[in-house]
């Protein structure tokens, strides 16, 4: 009978130290499933981010508290390599297709430099470790707003510059080229600032359609012979000129001269490739203003196809090639 006490008194103390154990395992806390639980969606953004160890989570949480930041972003320079025409008024109109990719901006990125880790818990189900990056909004708003106005101050300067100061055409196609970059950067501050900032943005003096407009206004002042001793590249440049909407002349002081170099047709293992470049050079007058190559490659089973595909790919590429001369060009 004693003996059944005793037992019965292990087991009791066994059973105990079971549950005060089971009692005393950590909780998840709240903020895994609700990373804003503790602190609030108006004042803070909040992300989690989990891994193996302390370092890597903290990582992730503050990559997955960027991500909110990720928007549109534009290239920075103009895309005219699929530039199409269209007919207006019975004028042909040069109508460009912006080309753009999905990333967090610079400026989010710098702003990220506020956020905290603040949270750290280690799962005993299956060892990770989750971690908690916050950022307040209002410091990060401020910041914004503080590079939307250098950004604004900046573009206005340069579209005054080109429209009323710039000495000639190509003088000012370089300023509104600079300005469309900061154009394009300023917008999406603009949308990070949105995010941080209930959707309240900063209304600009200009927007990106009115400086592709200038842009556009400015190449329609030119007029540009143009020189090639093929006479198939000269074709192409001209279309590519007026592809552009700048006017093609017989005589003028700014010339672009263009010719394409192909090496022999080479055949490796049933495909044949043809290999190049293509050189643009600008002159006014007698002066060389600006000199750039591209490298050319294609690729066919069928070696008849190589020229073809060869040109098609320049004619492709070539109003970007062209503006992109005309508008950095030195002078």
């Amino acid at each position: 009978m004693a003996l059944r006490i005793h037992l019965n008194a292990a087991v009791a103390l066994v059973l105990s130290s079971v549950l005060a154990a089971c009692s005393s395992a950590p909780k998840q806390p709240e903020w895994i499933d609700k990373p804003d639980a503790e602190y609030p969606a108006h004042t803070h953004l909040a992300a989690i981010g989990s891994a193996d160890n302390r370092p890597l989570a903290a990582d992730r949480a503050v990559s997955n508290l960027s991500k909110i930041f990720e928007v549109a972003v534009a290239e920075s320079s103009l895309d005219f390599s699929s530039a199409q025409l269209s007919s207006t008024g019975g004028q042909q109109v040069s109508s460009n297709e912006q080309k753009v990719t999905r990333s967090v901006s610079t400026e989010a990125k710098q702003v990220m430099s506020g956020a905290q880790v603040v949270e750290y818990w280690e799962s005993e189900e299956d060892a990770r470790i989750y971690a908690l990056a916050i950022l307040a909004k209002q410091p990060a708003a401020n910041r914004f707003r503080k590079s939307i106005t250098t950004s604004d101050r900046e573009i206005n300067e340069l579209v005054n510059y080109a429209t009323s100061k710039a000495g000639n055409p190509l003088v000012a196609l370089k300023a509104l080229k600079k300005a469309h970059g900061l154009q394009l950067e300023r917008d999406q501050l603009n949308k990070n600032l949105m995010v941080v900032a209930s959707g309240q943005g900063v209304d600009g003096r200009y927007d990106l359609p009115a400086i592709e407009k200038l842009i556009r206004d400015g190449l329609s002042t030119l007029k540009i012979a143009v020189k090639a001793d093929d006479p198939s590249v000269k074709a192409e440049l001209q279309k590519a000129i007026s592809d552009l909407g700048i006017t093609t002349a017989q005589q003028s002081n700014l010339v672009l001269q263009g010719t394409l170099d192909t090496a022999p047709v080479e055949a490796r293992q049933n495909w044949y490739w043809l290999r190049g470049s293509y050189e643009l050079i600008f002159f006014d007058g007698s002066n060389v203003l600006d000199k750039q190559r591209w490298p050319i490659k294609v690729s066919s089973t069928e070696q008849n196809l190589l020229k073809q595909r060869a040109r098609d790919e320049i004619n492709r590429n070539l109003p970007q090639y062209v503006f992109d001369m005309l508008s950095s060009a030195p002078n």
